[in-house]
């Protein structure tokens, strides 16, 4: 099945990730996180939702402007604990890719502090 964006970890998406916690949907950026076969074998792919919300929290990685190909338009952070997995189908638009430094510590801390592997 053909889909209309070529997905890779790294990518930065505009999407509605369907949050069951939130009555509205909500357009927001997420951050990719799964592997191209696996977006090729199925219709979703496995993200990390991002916000503005700049409160401070260890599982918050905030994203500055050396961080992305082209700077997000808000101040914004990745959520490490908000892992979700999106239909493709609910994508708008990619808006950028992050840097694999910068991919390098959020991988580094769901393997460190979140998912036992």
């Amino acid at each position: 099945m053909s889909w209309q964006f070529k997905l890779k970890p790294r990518d930065i998406v505009q999407a509605d990730p369907g949050y069951e916690d939130q009555k509205d949907e909500k357009v927001r950026p997420l951050l990719v996180v799964s592997r191209p076969l696996f977006h090729q074998n199925g219709r979703f792919f496995i993200s990390l939702g991002i916000t503005t919300n700049q409160e401070k929290d260890p599982y918050l990685i905030p994203i500055t402007s050396k961080d992305t190909a082209h700077i997000l338009q808000e101040k914004s952070q990745v959520m490490c604990k908000r892992i979700v997995t999106v239909s493709q189908s609910r994508i708008l638009r990619k808006l950028t890719e992050v840097t694999p430094s910068f991919y390098s510590v959020i991988m580094k801390k769901i393997k460190d502090d979140i998912i036992e592997m």
